[in-house]
């Protein structure tokens, strides 16, 4: 038997927050949690959540306007449909790529991976799997699998439904307002999604090897590594493995395992005792051996030099 929603809707609940770092971030994803995060952009962190939570569901959309990667756990008891709204480069869920227009289903029962090369908007619904049972039990198996948004039903229920929140503060004064609206977010879903299997994974064999190195890498950060290293190993060429870094991810695969350790060597400066280590032993743990090249890559991506976030506590962060 399906398990009762974890999380308690407060129903009406209405979220309309900016954040412009992590913490404020993961305060505004109601019910969401992030294991993992690794920033891919330079320049000013921002992003919104929106959204408002019902008797059952809660809706929304995710607008961040930098790339990133991140692990994350979806609201627990819910079955969560995430429609790719707005991409500005390469977004990838769960190994599979998405374009505009595609829907992913998201279960609670695993982790998910997230990455986007540039700016992203997600329309996101994350409903009771009791609900679900009842209303669309189909999608209980349909996770993981790519489908498509059949004549902008979804997206456009969303919007339609949102743009009421926002222009009638009194809405959910009667509370069958509450029950319509749920009613029409679950009637969009069956009728977006009606008819579909869903694909599964369409990826080129380079970019299945390229979600093997990205794995390898992120357990393997501390050890020496080159391309051509990488190349041997996973039996690749050089060419399909830059090239299949760029499809998914939008950048090189040098320029992402330098990301990948400027994020770690962020994470430790941040959560590090200032009596026993200094930048240099952190830039050198990371493979950083040209100290002023780094402060300028580190700089460059988080705003500040490494001997700044040193100083600052996790919560000014």
């Amino acid at each position: 038997m399906t398990e009762p929603c974890n999380l308690s809707f407060q129903p009406g609940l209405i979220v309309n927050q900016e954040f412009f770092d992590y913490p404020a971030m993961q305060e505004s994803a109601k019910n969401w949690l992030f294991l993992s995060r690794y920033r891919f952009d330079t320049g000013e962190f921002y992003g919104r959540h929106d959204g408002v939570q019902l008797n059952n569901l809660q809706f929304g959309h995710a607008d961040r306007h930098e790339g990133m990667m991140f692990e994350g756990i979806a609201p627990k008891g819910c079955l969560t449909i995430a429609l790719l709204q707005e991409s500005n480069g390469c977004v990838c869920v769960n190994g599979l790529k998405m374009q505009p227009g595609d829907v992913i289903i998201i279960d609670d029962a695993k982790p998910y991976d997230f990455s986007s090369s540039h700016h992203t908007i997600l329309a996101i619904i994350s409903v009771n799997k009791l609900l679900i049972k009842t209303a669309i039990p189909a999608i209980l198996d349909a996770t993981d699998k790519l489908f498509k948004d059949k004549t902008n039903v979804l997206f456009d229920t969303i919007e339609n439904e949102w743009k009421r929140v926002l222009g009638e503060p009194d809405l959910f004064d009667n509370p069958d307002e509450i029950e319509v609206m749920e009613k029409k977010i679950i009637n969009a879903i069956k009728h977006s999604l009606a008819g579909q299997a869903g694909d599964g994974c369409h990826l080129t064999e380079g970019e299945k090897t390229a979600l093997e190195i990205r794995t390898f890498l992120l357990n393997s950060l501390e050890e020496t590594m080159t391309i051509k290293s990488i190349v041997e190993q996973f039996e690749i060429s050089d060419k399909t493995l830059q090239n299949s870094f760029m499809s998914l991810f939008g950048i090189t695969p040098k320029h992402f395992i330098n990301l990948l350790k400027l994020n770690r060597a962020h994470e430790d400066l941040l959560y590090t005792d200032l009596k026993t280590t200094n930048v240099s032993d952190i830039a050198t743990k990371w493979g950083f051996s040209h100290f002023g090249r780094f402060a300028k890559d580190y700089k460059d991506l988080f705003g500040v030099l490494p001997s700044e976030t040193l100083n600052l506590t996790p919560v000014q962060l």
